[in-house]
C-alpha cells in the first residue's frame, strides 16, 4: 500500500527502472460516489511488488499522480474503456495501451472477463466477490487489497501470450488500431447530450413534454445534491421515483407522498456488503424532500415554449430509427431487405475471422444507416462521422455498400 510522499517516490523509482510493460488496474466507487475517479490505483512490472496506490491520500499530501503516466512504454490493463477515462480526467495519460479484454475479442473468445482469462490462459481461477466494494472507505481490509493485487498479478503473463496468438493469427494490427481508438477517446473524452434524457424508463412518458420537463428538473436537482454530498445518484433519488413524479404531477402533499420521494433511497443489498450502504444512512438524512417538491413546481410553471422536445421527434429525413423489424417490413420493407443482406454479410465476414459481429458494427448503428441514408450512399462517410475505425472500415465498408443496392 503506497499512501505516503516517500512511499510514492520509492515506488515510482521501482517501477521505473523494472523494464517492460506495466500491469494497471484501478478502483471506484461509482455504487456509493457521485465521483468516478480510481481510489485506488494498482501497478506491477515483472520483478515489481505490487503497488496499491491511495489515490485520494496521496493527493492529499500534494503528491503529482501525473507521474504515474510513463512508468513504461505501454500499460496492460483488462476493459480499459472503463478505466482510461478516469485515469486521464486525472492527469495520468497511458502512453500506448494492450487491452487483455479487447484482445480476447480479437482471439474470437465469448466470455471475456478477467477471472474468464485467467483460465483461459493461464489455468487460474479468481473470485471477484469484492468487484461491488466501497473503494472510497478507509482503511481498506485486507482481503479487498489482496482483490485489487489479484487485478495486475497475472496480466502480463496474459498480455505475453495473447500478443503471440494475436500475431499467429494475423489481427495484431488491428489490435493495435483498436487500443489506440480507446486511448484517444478516453484522452478526448465525452459528455453526453442531454444526459438527463439517461433516466431508466424515460419512454414511459412517451410525448409528455411537461412530464419530460419534470424528468429534466429533477435530475438537475439530484445531480446538485449528490455532487454536495459526495453520493451516488441513485442513493440520492430513484429513478423510478423521478418517473413516479413525472407521470403523476403532484398537486398537493397527499400526491407527493404516494410517489416515495420522501422516503430514504434503499438500495439493494448484497451479503456482505450491506453494511456499505448504510455508512451513507446520516448523509442521505440531510435531503430534504422539499427540493424534489419545488423541482417538479419548477416544471410546471415552464412556459410550453420552454418545455424539452420528445427525444424521438421527427428528424429532418423521417422518423427516428426503430427498434421493431416488425415496423421496418411495414413502412419500408425495402429498406429491411437491405438492413437483413448487410447483417448477414457482416455476420459472415466476422465468422470468416472468428470475432463477434457485434464487435464489428453495433446493430444499432447498422439499422441507422439503412433508415436514415439513402440507397446507395457512401457508407464509409457515414461510419466515420460515427467514430468507426480504420480497421473495421476496411472489413465492412464494402460489404454494407453491397447490400445497400
Amino acid at each position: 500500500m503506497v499512501d505516503s510522499l516517500s512511499g510514492f517516490e520509492e515506488a515510482l523509482f521501482a517501477l521505473k527502472k523494472a523494464p517492460g510493460p506495466v500491469a494497471v488496474d484501478a478502483e471506484r466507487a461509482a455504487m456509493y460516489r457521485y465521483s468516478h475517479k480510481n481510489y485506488l490505483i494498482q501497478m506491477k512490472k515483472r520483478g515489481t511488488p505490487i503497488f496499491l496506490f491511495d489515490a485520494p491520500a496521496l493527493s492529499s499530501l500534494g503528491a503529482d499522480l501525473s507521474r504515474l503516466s510513463n512508468l513504461a512504454p505501454r500499460w496492460v490493463l483488462h476493459d480499459s474503456i472503463q478505466d482510461v477515462p478516469a485515469f486521464c480526467q486525472m492527469g495520468i495519460i497511458p502512453p500506448a495501451l494492450f487491452d487483455t479484454q479487447v484482445a480476447c475479442m480479437f482471439l474470437g473468445m465469448e466470455r471475456m472477463g478477467l477471472s474468464r482469462c485467467t483460465e483461459s490462459f493461464l489455468g487460474l481461477s479468481l473470485e471477484k466477490e469484492f468487484a461491488t466494494a466501497d473503494w472510497s472507505l478507509r482503511p481498506l481490509p485486507r482481503p479487498w487489497r489482496n482483490y485489487a493485487a489479484l487485478d495486475v498479478e497475472f496480466l502480463l503473463e496474459i498480455e505475453e501470450i495473447q500478443d503471440r496468438e494475436l500475431e499467429e493469427k494475423g489481427v495484431r494490427q488491428w489490435a493495435e488500431d483498436e487500443f489506440s481508438t480507446i486511448l484517444q477517446k478516453g484522452i478526448e473524452g465525452k459528455r453526453r447530450k442531454d444526459p438527463w434524457r439517461g433516466v431508466s424508463n424515460i419512454n414511459a412518458l412517451g410525448s409528455d413534454r411537461r412530464a419530460l420537463a419534470i424528468v429534466r428538473e429533477l435530475w438537475q436537482a439530484r445531480e446538485q445534491v449528490a455532487m454536495e454530498l459526495d453520493l451516488a445518484p441513485g442513493l440520492v433519488l430513484k429513478d423510478e421515483t423521478i418517473i413516479s413524479l413525472a407521470l403523476k404531477k403532484p398537486k398537493n402533499e397527499k400526491e407527493f407522498k404516494e410517489t416515495g420521494a420522501e422516503e430514504r433511497v434503499r438500495a439493494e443489498k448484497m451479503g456482505e456488503l450491506d453494511s456499505l450502504f448504510d455508512h451513507y444512512i446520516p448523509c442521505q438524512r440531510r435531503i430534504k424532500p422539499k427540493i424534489w417538491k419545488e423541482a417538479v413546481e419548477k416544471a410546471m410553471e415552464l412556459k410550453p415554449s420552454c418545455l424539452p422536445l420528445p427525444a424521438a421527434s421527427p428528424s429532418k429525413r423521417g422518423s427516428a430509427v426503430p427498434n421493431s423489424l416488425k415496423i421496418w417490413e411495414k413502412r419500408h420493407p425495402d429498406k429491411l431487405a437491405r438492413l437483413e443482406r448487410a447483417m448477414e454479410a457482416v455476420q459472415k465476414v466476422a465468422r470468416s475471422i472468428d470475432i463477434p459481429s457485434v464487435f464489428l458494427i453495433s446493430p444499432r448503428l447498422l439499422r441507422e444507416y439503412f433508415w436514415m441514408e439513402p440507397e446507395g450512399s457512401d457508407c464509409e462517410k457515414f461510419l466515420r462521422s460515427k467514430g468507426v475505425n480504420d480497421w473495421r472500415l476496411g472489413l465492412i465498408v464494402k460489404v454494407i455498400e453491397a447490400s445497400n443496392l
